[in-house]
């Protein structure tokens, strides 16, 4: 499958957001987009994990199972995540010691020889004490590193929705208290709000805030496709007005059907040959946030990868690309 640049291309001109000429740059925008370092091979580490047949996945990437502790595959996906207009990667983190955590260091190495960031996110919460504790972890052993990305000045550590699901509230309060007891004011956090009604309850919790889990909300049966992405991003954007960064989320597809331990209505959003992408780049795009994510680079599971795979080859890259260089380009 192909996705038609050209086509692309047309429609940001024809839209007024992809201008020929640069203008003065008078804020700090990113394009980051969702990582995970928690695959294994049987070759390298001995054994198999968030592969088949340990796991099942939707897709299947272009250069077949790969183990997120080689360099010469972060290397490639720092390099592809380059290529893709992406100013960086938001990398899922599951715990002091982890695959994924000795996978950090090096994903900050390469991504920095790219000019790129990477910031941890946050999934596991188990108390207030142990959140507290992983959040100075980070600070103390990585946040110093030049690539990490930052807000405001500041390094960002971001929250799956999990934290709250699991603390609420008050026990992230009490959790950032500690943090802050040992390091006032070192750090910007960014949880997570899924609809308007969230941002207001917690905006005076974190310093900004994102959707992660924005395919119930697309794959809900929308008559005007169009309007909605419109309007559901205008408005959303606008609940964050007055945050450090006001942000939005775009993904290309989403089906994780094949995971068994999944309950409840699960909702598919179906690629469209590009256009489910294209229709919430443009929106999102036209909705001015500070920062655009991208769900996914490569969870695989859930069939929300841009990163290059034998069904669609490297589409989701280029067209990123197109749809990132007309975000960050300057307005006139």
């Amino acid at each position: 499958m192909t996705i038609d640049r050209r086509a692309v291309v047309a429609g940001l001109t024809a839209l007024g957001l992809l201008p020929a000429a640069a203008h003065g740059q008078t804020r700090r925008k990113e394009v980051l987009a969702f990582y995970y370092g928690w695959y294994a091979t049987q070759s390298r580490s001995d054994i198999v994990l968030h592969w088949p047949p340990q796991s099942p996945i939707l897709d299947t990437p272009a250069d077949g199972p790969y183990d997120s502790l080689d360099p010469a595959v972060i290397q490639r996906h720092a390099g592809q995540a380059k290529a893709a207009g992406l100013t960086g990667l938001v990398a899922s983190w599951w715990g002091q010691g982890d695959r994924t955590d000795r996978q950090l260091p090096l994903l900050l190495d390469a991504c920095h020889a790219q000019g790129l960031k990477v910031c941890a996110y946050v999934e596991q919460a188990g108390s207030a004490d142990s959140v507290a504790k992983d959040v100075l972890y980070l600070h103390e052993r990585y946040a110093g590193h030049p690539g990490w990305l930052s807000l405001n000045g500041k390094p960002v550590v971001m929250f799956f929705d999990r934290l709250l699901q699991n603390l609420g509230l008050d026990g992230w309060d009490q959790a950032r208290k500690a943090v802050e007891a040992r390091a006032p004011g070192a750090l910007a956090f960014i949880g997570t709000a899924n609809d308007e009604k969230e941002i207001a309850a917690r905006r005076e919790h974190f310093d900004a805030v994102h959707i992660y889990s924005q395919q119930f909300a697309v794959a809900h049966p929308h008559m005007f496709r169009g309007l909605w992405t419109r309007d559901y991003y205008r408005d959303w954007v606008r609940a964050q007005a007055g945050m450090a960064a006001t942000t939005a989320t775009v993904l290309p597809g989403f089906d994780d059907h094949l995971i068994e331990d999944r309950t409840g209505k699960r909702p598919i959003v179906g690629r469209e040959d590009g256009k489910t992408y294209g229709d919430l780049w443009l929106a999102a795009v036209k909705a001015d946030p500070d920062w655009i994510f991208v769900v996914s680079f490569n969870e695989w599971h859930e069939g929300s990868e841009i990163e290059p795979s034998t069904q669609y080859g490297d589409a989701y890259l280029k067209a990123t690309a197109d749809y990132a260089r007309a975000f960050m380009a300057p307005k006139s």
